[in-house]
């Protein structure tokens, strides 16, 4: 009797060539910054190639590890997210091929004079590091078929795809500041058109990356794909930080902190939960905390009006204080925060809604005190009561979103989650709605000659009012997908009243500048006030 060889299994095989193309495409990347990317015109701004060489190799040494331990789910989806980067990094590096002085990466070239220097051998091993990093993603997935749902009973969604929104964030902001005309300081939009379509792209990929990795049916993949999003982010967080410290008239920004933040989040220890002990401290009533939640928000609206109607500069010799166009976004943020507060106490469902809304009062106070700081930098200037009543909105709204977070910490307690998957249109149209209010608040609303507005990834007082309108919209779109349909859509259309008071500032304080024009940020704000809108009704769809 003649006995056949058992089959080899192909997943195993496949994906043994996957993590060896990966190992390969990895050494090409990780060599090339020694090589040298360029000619000796133009060295590096320092010696990066061994943090480069150790971050290039680390996705795919986790791969490694994984397979070497038999957690081929694991390793297969670790290979996934740097297939996706290496797609952008690809179209950002092809700029050292096109015009390498405004490639703008000072750790692989700091060009002394506007003459190109031309390409080296260790640009064509970055390309085709890159090639086969994306090759071996597709051998991955391919070994990655469907498989039953086994996650744990309470696999976490919303850390995940919050952290993979705020990274979002910071890969589309210039990674950092710079002095230096030779080393031009971009974010995503304003690059070269190759550099441009791949921070886009990055832009994009690191929310749809940890949505999905959340998503996996398997404890296995769901950590493969996060550790390996996680190191990728990693890569690209670090490099700039480095940069910042230590080459002249090179700055940090907010971007790689962000991108920074939400590595170390995504590779947090997270463990299935079972039967663990509840908390013994005990909370007040759920009744309670909303008449207490409704009264913080009253105060809030109260004192923000006061804030928009009284002066915030006093000027020497009784003379009229200027028009303060800065406090009028207090306006609508005083309202809507509230109806959504008398809303709460008549014992309306609206309690997610309000705890977005909420950052209304920090987006509009932010904004008036950082007129009140640059005016008072003259002598004469003093601020006025305006100021106090528009920093008592700010603490009363603090207090307001938080006892209004412990009422829905109690509800979940007493009713709990929903275990459904979000539907796809809604995941959508959320993803859409996150993504326009980056630019909603990143951009201006309106565009003067002598006007310079403040946007959310600056170092301005008026910068962290926006930066906490954005993180507040970022999180309702991402944590509304797990909440109950009904939740989820107060969530929504919370987050909507915020971008409506974005989009609101135009319409109040164009009369600060003489040929005051609509910018961009207005409009993306109009459009993300939209599609929460529709997000909400989806949310409420059967």
């Amino acid at each position: 009797m003649i006995r056949t060889a058992a089959p080899v299994s192909p997943t195993p095989t496949g994906l043994r060539t996957a993590v060896g193309v990966a190992a390969a495409g990895a050494l090409l990347t990780a060599a090339a910054p020694a090589v040298g990317v360029v000619d000796g015109s133009a060295p590096p701004a320092f010696t990066a190639w061994p943090l480069l060489a150790l971050l290039a190799l680390l996705p795919t040494a986790l791969a490694a590890v994984f397979l070497a331990r038999g957690q081929e789910l694991t390793a297969a989806a670790a290979l996934l997210a740097p297939a996706v980067f290496a797609v952008g990094r690809l179209l950002g590096d092809l700029q050292l091929l096109v015009d390498p002085v405004k490639a703008a990466r000072p750790e692989l070239l700091r060009p002394a004079s506007l003459a190109e220097p031309h390409p080296a051998v260790g640009l064509w091993l970055l390309l085709a590091g890159h090639v086969l990093l994306v090759a071996a993603g597709a051998l991955a997935a391919a070994t990655l078929g469907a498989e039953p749902d086994v996650r744990g009973e309470r696999a976490g969604f919303a850390l995940p795809a919050t952290a993979g929104t705020i990274a979002g964030i910071g890969l589309f902001t210039a990674p950092f500041t710079s002095t230096d005309a030779l080393i031009p300081a971009h974010g995503a939009v304003d690059s070269p058109v190759l550099p441009m379509l791949g921070g886009l792209l990055l832009t994009a990929a690191a929310p749809v990356l940890a949505v999905l990795a959340a998503s996996a049916t398997t404890d296995e993949a769901r950590e493969g794909g996060l550790l390996g999003l996680s190191a990728v982010l990693l890569a690209a967080a670090v490099p700039p930080l480095v940069t910042a410290l230590v080459v002249d008239a090179v700055g940090p920004a907010v971007g790689p902190f962000l991108v920074l933040a939400a590595a170390v989040a995504l590779a947090w220890p997270r463990r299935v939960v079972g039967d663990a002990p509840k908390d013994d401290v005990g909370l007040p009533g759920l009744r309670r905390l909303h008449v207490i939640t409704a009264v913080l928000g009253l105060a809030a609206a109260a004192t923000a009006a006061l804030g928009a109607s009284t002066d915030l500069l006093v000027l020497p010799d009784g003379s009229p204080p200027p028009a303060d166009y800065a406090a009028r976004p207090l306006w609508p943020a005083a309202v809507a925060v509230g109806v959504l507060a008398v809303a709460l106490l008549a014992r309306a469902a609206v309690r997610p809604a309000f705890a977005v809304a909420a950052a209304t009062v920090p987006l509009g106070a932010a904004g008036a005190l950082d007129a009140v700081f640059a005016a008072t930098r003259v002598d004469v200037v003093e601020p006025g009561a305006g100021v106090w009543f528009t920093a008592a909105s700010l603490l009363a709204a603090g207090a307001a979103a938080v006892t209004a977070a412990l009422a829905g910490a109690v509800e979940r307690d007493e009713v709990g989650t929903t275990a459904a998957e979000p539907p796809l249109p809604l995941v959508a149209a959320a993803l859409i709605a996150v993504l326009l209010s980056v630019g909603a608040f990143g951009l201006p609303v309106l565009r003067a000659p002598d006007y310079v507005p403040i946007g959310a990834f600056g170092l301005r007082v008026g910068s962290f009012g926006l930066l906490v309108a954005l993180l507040a919209v970022v999180v309702a779109g991402v944590v509304a997908l797990r909440a109950r349909p009904a939740r989820g859509a107060a969530l929504l259309l919370g987050a909507a009243v915020v971008t409506a008071v974005r989009a609101w500032e135009y319409p109040l304080t164009a009369a600060r500048a003489a040929e005051a024009s609509p910018g961009p940020g207005l409009w993306l704000a109009a459009a993300a006030t939209a599609a929460f809108v529709i997000a909400g009704a989806l949310r409420t769809a059967r």
